[in-house]
């Protein structure tokens, strides 16, 4: 019991060191899940913890079950109303743009790396979708707002793109272990998976909320439990219905977010939260079954693939994908900039271990090598990228930059972000010293890498952001100057 104890003790505190050096690693445009790998890697059996942790089934079964969430997620998170402004290039970049992809990387690692074509096709499908985590959190921690429309189209194509991945991993699995498959099965197969998880998505998206609409508890507490679970009974129904269960809970999220639902707010909060858990589990698990002692023999592959990836791979397949939309050129760097590999891409590489295919190991690790190698270079670049391609919306720096939805039917107005700066009157006032108009409200104050809900007697503090609703801009600005607010 006292190892147990001991175990727990040591998890804890490296978890909480990575929470707390969160904030200096998005100040340099890293996402901290990044960090959270290396916990898992520390505690793992090569690092000082000597946990032994090999089991890729498990790993990849506690995978599915993050990104389910992550995926709902971010489905209720995204806005339909400027989804749908951009969703033909959006649905072909998560389609076709990752079939280029894996097709592209394939003939990258026959050649330059000597993988054979269905275990190169198989890292390109691994390493073919981006990583939605990753890509919003470095934009809403350096507060950037993307010119119109970039942030809906990578937010749609993040989030939609790692059903196309999953079942192109599938597939190519499929084939290396049951190679008389003909390819006619494989296309009705997708066909089949995508039109009933599509589908079924929106069959169930609306159920869920009628249900949530209709359920009277005695706890507002037990509602988000009850979205959790109307969730994993999606994902699954649409599984043993034959259809793809990440499409399914990607588009039952998006609806659910985008019609009229009971304890809304609360609810996209929970899940916010929830999906960082998630995210932070899945990373620590397959930071545990990584094998560090291993990667010095793949390094070079790896980094061939990811600067292939990063530089001439991505930016093909999105140029080719977008050819019938006129999208500016720079528009065009920066979307492919934007194409960070994460937690899906190792999820998914962990399949091939699962099932003990050839080079299995060799895939993996070099996989995790250039999720790790994506995230670290164009995480941290994506600033000054954005900057220098000037894709950025310099006239309204206070807009938030996310597309949440979950105030959209509860409060009139539009939502901003103002910044208590040095030197700002507001900084040290309460909330109700600082004699906000009835039509301005403060929503959240996001202080330092947490939120809080503020009520009348929260001290405002240097650096906090805080996330008000105004139906009058009018009325905003005169607040800022007066406030001394940025």
């Amino acid at each position: 019991m006292d190892n147990i104890n001991a175990l727990i003790l040591f998890v804890s505190l490296i978890l909480l060191f990575c929470i707390a050096f969160s904030r200096f690693l998005t100040k340099a445009g890293i996402p901290v899940l990044v960090f959270f790998i290396f916990a898992g890697m520390i505690m793992g059996s090569d690092g000082v913890g000597g946990i032994y942790f090999d089991n890729a089934v498990v790993a990849s079964t506690i995978g599915n079950f993050a990104i389910c969430y992550i995926l709902f997620a971010g489905g209720m998170a995204t806005s339909w109303k400027s989804a749908k402004e951009v969703l033909a290039p959006g649905v072909l970049l998560s389609t076709v743009g990752v079939l280029i992809t894996a097709v592209f990387v394939a003939v990258a690692a026959y050649f330059l790396v000597g993988l054979t074509w269905l275990q190169g096709l198989l890292l390109g499908a691994v390493v073919s979708c981006t990583d939605a985590a990753s890509v919003f959190s470095i934009l809403r921690s350096n507060n950037l707002n993307l010119k119109a429309p970039l942030a809906p189209l990578l937010e749609l194509e993040s989030g939609s793109n790692d059903p196309t991945a999953y079942m192109l991993t599938i597939a190519i699995i499929s084939l290396m272990t049951a190679p008389d498959s003909g390819f006619l099965s494989f296309a009705m197969m997708f066909v089949v998976q995508f039109s009933v998880g599509g589908a079924l998505g929106f069959a169930f998206g609306f159920a869920g909320a009628w249900v949530t609409n209709r359920i009277k508890l005695n706890s507002d507490g037990l509602y988000p439990v009850v979205a959790a679970t109307i969730a994993a009974l999606i994902y699954s129904a649409v599984q043993i219905m034959h259809g793809n269960g990440f499409l399914g809970i990607y588009v039952a999220g998006m609806v659910m977010g985008n019609v009229k639902l009971a304890h809304k707010v609360s609810l996209v909060r929970f899940f916010d939260g929830f999906s960082w858990l998630m995210q932070i589990l899945v990373f620590v698990t397959l930071g545990l079954l990584v094998f560090p002692s291993q990667l010095p023999s793949v390094w070079l592959p790896a980094i061939t693939i990811s600067v292939m990836l990063m530089f001439v791979i991505r930016p093909a397949a999105v140029f080719l994908t977008l050819l019938p939309f006129k999208y500016p050129r720079n528009a065009r760097l920066l979307i492919s900039w934007v194409g960070l590999r994460g937690a899906s891409s190792i999820v998914f590489a962990s399949y091939a271990l699962s099932n003990s295919l050839p080079n299995a190991d060799v895939i993996f690790n070099m996989v995790f090598f250039i999720s790790l190698t994506s995230v670290i270079l164009q995480g941290s670049l994506l600033a000054p990228v954005a900057s220098l391609l000037d894709q950025l919306d310099r006239e309204d720096k206070t807009l938030v930059s996310r597309g949440f939805t979950d105030y959209e039917e509860e409060l009139q107005g539009t939502l901003y972000e103002l910044r208590a700066v040095k030197g700002s009157p507001a900084v040290g006032m309460e909330v109700q010293e600082m004699k906000f108009p009835e039509s301005v409200r403060i929503m959240l104050i996001s202080r330092g890498s947490g939120t809080l809900t503020p009520t009348g007697k929260t001290r405002i503090k240097e650096g906090d952001m805080l996330m008000v609703t105004a139906e009058n801009t009018g009325v905003l600005l005169a607040l800022k100057e007066r406030l001394g607010l940025a």
